[in-house]
């Protein structure tokens, strides 16, 4: 939370959180589809002080009125006395509170004091970033009362408590997109803008100041460093005006990546099409001079890599299937040799695969490490439908991940790794977890690569962790800036799939909302209808526009782009049976 830390009392509830597994994940009837993470904000004017208001409904209103930073947030600042509105420091990050309660300690007739106790949900960082949060937090404010009513007087600690239901009615979500280091795909970087702040200006210059720090080592940009933003306007005729300055001469393909990275940026935040952009008066694309559409940089879609076509395959049995008409058709190549197929991975471009096999344990059995002398899984990668060879065997092997360029992660006995191709053959590398072990203890038991390339989500020990994939300069690969998915997930989840480079779905071993969405823009988990499913879910798939879960009947599927409260999973009549698990590119 930032500078508010100095001088709030934060009661840090965190163990306690992980500890009980107890956690409060929506359970409404209806699904939370894909697009419900992108709340849309209200226009409600925040409210004004006034003397009718007592001590403890002006500090409620001073809460919300902290929602809005505009002009080092003076609608704030009305609540203060003169002196204290000159006084209080409100840089720095925002400590985003919920379940707020403001008690009266002591009351005169022109004195009070209140205690704010809240629980501390979320950190909004100086460049819009959120990061869930967890903790209570408490802090007592003077007030004082004048012919003008009650205002704040006490000096208020270094920084700004948001509450959270004014937060989500006056905050939207925008996702700003950088590019990969080797500039070939755009890497999403969700931000929160008040609303007052999503003009095309004010997002294009939170887009040239960089990416959130935990990208910054992950991520480049195609637009030239030093670039400044000149004119921003609204074309008579439609469309925004953008004038960049002091880019420099870009290369043809340097300005299609420069266009795809504003024009997917001011997309998100809805600016109207088209975008006139120009380098200091010229056009950026000249082939474009009245401006550019989103069809025009499609190649560049920030979610190219995702799928969004069901093409279902099933593990059962050992053996992987194709599901073909109704029927489960086992794959093409040696892959189902010995019929001992435990979990498998497929490129999202489909013509890759990777899997685990070895001895299945007993139905009903916890999975565990071969025995000494025995039997022990291996991976195995090849074409799809075609043959496989091995890359490595071990006592214990997770779910294997395709990440960027179809390199192949897994976590062999304990220890996240990475196999590419590069010069001189194929390289393996142990990832460097120190940064991971210092947030969360316990075994690994499910890594999986986001479709951009850039992040990994992890269970550890039950728990869901974020983390950023960093290719240092010494060679070694690293997972850094780990961080907990949500804090309403609890400690009980058992598998996990990325539905697009920026969302999560988890299957979790409760009977009571087994399967939730989780976005890596800092909101909360959202649980996925789950009237009709039969716990314990223990597989998950998930695309842009599908979820799969296997669970103690078959396999069944939601859809995910539709917000119908009335849907419910549907069998996959091809895979019914409790030990089926279901995969998707």
């Amino acid at each position: 939370m930032g500078p508010v830390r100095a001088a709030l009392v934060v009661l840090l509830a965190a163990v306690a959180v992980v500890a009980s597994g107890c956690v409060a994940i929506p359970t409404d009837s209806s699904p939370q589809p894909l697009k419900t993470f992108e709340r849309r904000p209200d226009t409600k004017p925040l409210p004004k002080p006034n003397a009718t208001m007592d001590p403890e409904a002006l500090v409620y209103a001073f809460l919300k009125a902290t929602a809005d930073p505009t002009a080092a947030h003076t609608s704030a600042r009305a609540f203060l006395t003169p002196e204290n509105a000159a006084r209080w420091d409100d840089r720095g990050d925002s400590a985003v509170v919920s379940n707020v309660n403001v008690l009266l300690d002591s009351r005169t007739d022109t004195t009070a004091t209140v205690r704010v106790v809240g629980d501390n949900t979320a950190s909004l960082k100086v460049n819009g970033q959120l990061l869930p949060a967890t903790g209570r937090v408490e802090s007592t404010i003077k007030l004082a009362r004048s012919n003008v009513g009650w205002r704040i007087d006490g000096p208020l600690p270094p920084g700004v408590l948001i509450d959270r239901t004014q937060f989500e009615a006056t905050y939207r979500l925008v996702t700003l997109y950088f590019t990969d280091q080797s500039q070939s795909r755009l890497i999403g970087d969700p931000r929160w803008f008040y609303i007052g702040q999503t003009g095309p200006g004010s997002v294009v210059a939170r887009l040239l100041a960089g990416p959130s720090l935990d990208l910054a080592r992950s991520t480049a940009s195609a637009i030239p460093t030093g670039t400044q933003l000149g004119t921003v306007a609204v074309r008579e005729g439609g469309g925004v005006r953008i004038d960049l300055r002091r880019a420099g001469s870009p290369a043809p393909e340097v300005r299609s990546l420069i266009a795809a990275q504003l024009v997917w940026t001011l997309n998100s935040v809805d600016a109207p099409a088209p975008y006139a952009i120009t380098l200091d008066g010229e056009p950026l694309l000249p082939d474009r001079p009245d401006g550019i559409a989103v069809a025009d940089v499609q190649r560049h879609s920030p979610t190219a890599s995702s799928s969004s076509v069901d093409a279902l395959d099933v593990i059962s049995n050992g053996r992987y299937h194709n599901v073909v008409d109704g029927r489960l058709v086992p794959i093409a190549g040696n892959l189902n040799d010995g019929d001992q197929v435990r979990s498998a991975s497929v490129s999202s471009d489909r013509t890759r695969i990777a899997a685990v096999r070895g001895p299945r344990p007993t139905a009903g059995a916890p999975a565990q490490p071969a025995p000494p002398g025995g039997a022990r899984p291996q991976l195995v990668t090849g074409l799809y439908g075609g043959a496989v060879q091995p890359l490595a065997t071990g006592a214990s092997i997770t779910r294997p991940s395709f990440g960027a360029g179809n390199d192949v992660w897994a976590v062999l006995d304990g220890r996240p790794t990475r196999w590419s191709m590069g010069e001189g053959g194929l390289h393996t590398s142990v990832v460097d977890t120190a940064a991971l072990a210092a947030v969360a203890q316990g075994p690994i038991s499910d890594l999986q690569v986001s479709p951009d390339g850039v992040r990994v989500a992890l269970i550890v020990g039950g728990q869901v962790l974020f983390a950023v994939i960093v290719d240092r300069d010494d060679g070694q690969v690293e997972l850094a800036y780990p961080r907990f998915a949500a804090y309403n997930i609890g400690n009980r989840a058992v598998a996990l799939d990325w539905a697009s480079p920026t969302t999560l779905v988890i299957a979790r071993d409760v009977t009571e909302t087994p399967v939730t969405q989780v976005p890596v823009s800092g909101l909360s988990a959202a649980g996925l209808v789950s009237g009709n499913l039969a716990p314990p879910v223990h597989a998950v798939a998930a695309n842009l526009s599908s979820t799969y879960v296997g669970d103690s009947r078959g396999v069944l599927t939601l859809s995910t782009s539709t917000s119908t409260r009335d849907q419910t999973w549907v069998d996959v009549s091809a895979a019914r049976g409790a030990d089926m698990i279901p995969v998707l590119p």
